[in-house]
């Protein structure tokens, strides 16, 4: 166990790898309380260690993530989550409990990152008001699997699009974490409704990364990234910014991406329906999403 939390938080240490392989250092975080960030590393620490007792190998990498993008690089903080690691793995296995549901370890771990900073200069352009008019709802994007998709694809179904990216350190999870609630509250109507994350961050979101990521908050959310022309083409189809900010002196893969927030609603025709700002109650969400449901007819599912 001890073998492995070395190696574990030695990979933090080192960064995440890009292309080919080259080790890349996340962006170093905003200053914040130290005390607090203790406080958040421990709590996570206990956490990765009930999902290690549990086999519960997205929220470990989840763990993994947010500490090598939200954590200062220090010994003190490594020696917390170590600690923490390994006190929440033995209670868990110890304890001869059941183990908690995968959603609910989920949501306690983002909850428990909130207190750690943010990447500098990240931040959601966000609309006020869904768009009237020019929403162009087609794309053509690469599935996890590495398969081709398009949105006709899903006739039939109802499509919920969010756009973001993997290294987003608090707007991408939270909206993820809301379209898994989402699902949940739709129940058995869920089957006709598709979730897709849309990558606008193909540099250093593989098919593995995206596929990992997903994952972790719902298998049912389907990830989607292409080459950065059609990534850039179906953004400006559904009138979505994102830009990539980079300090002066940084890593070429040391970025952080400002984007649109929101997800989008298409109907089973495939047409734009409606989007919904970030941070629209989850309840409100799936209240209108069954409504536009109960209007249309139903048809086998697409896919």
């Amino acid at each position: 166990m001890r073998q492995f939390l070395l190696l574990f938080f030695a990979a933090a240490l080192a960064g995440t790898a890009g292309a080919g392989d080259t080790p890349v250092s996340p962006i170093a975080p905003k200053v914040a309380d130290p005390v607090a960030i203790a406080a958040a590393v421990q709590e996570l620490g206990g956490i990765n260690g009930i999902a290690l007792a549990c086999g519960q190998k997205e929220v470990v990498a989840r763990a993994k993530t947010l500490m090598i993008m939200r954590v200062p690089k220090t010994r003190e903080y490594g020696e917390i989550f170590e600690k923490a690691t390994n006190d929440g793995f033995l209670a868990q296995s110890a304890g001869k409990a059941s183990c908690p549901s995968r959603a609910s370890v989920a949501a306690r771990l983002e909850t428990a990152a909130r207190p750690l900073p943010a990447a500098p200069s990240h931040q959601a352009i966000t609309e006020t008001a869904a768009p009237a008019v020019g929403v162009n709802p087609r794309y053509l994007l690469q599935d996890t699997q590495g398969r081709a998709f398009m949105d006709s694809d899903f006739r039939g179904r109802f499509q919920l699009i969010t756009f973001g990216y993997t290294f987003c350190p608090d707007i991408c999870p939270t909206t993820l974490i809301e379209m898994a609630e989402v699902l949940k509250l739709l129940g058995a109507d869920a089957a006709r409704l598709q979730p897709i994350f849309v990558s606008v961050d193909p540099e250093r979101d593989t098919l593995d990364v995206l596929r990992s990521y997903t994952g972790f908050f719902d298998q049912r959310i389907l990830g989607a990234t292409a080459s950065p022309e059609l990534v850039r083409r179906a953004a400006d189809n559904f009138k979505v910014r994102y830009e990539k900010v980079q300090e002066t002196g940084a890593a070429p893969l040391q970025y952080a991406v400002d984007h649109s927030a929101g997800m989008y609603l298409l109907g089973p025709g495939g047409e734009f329906i409606t989007k919904f700002s970030y941070a629209t109650p989850v309840a409100d969400v799936a209240t209108r999403i069954r409504a536009h449901m109960a209007q249309a007819p139903t048809t086998p599912a697409g896919n």
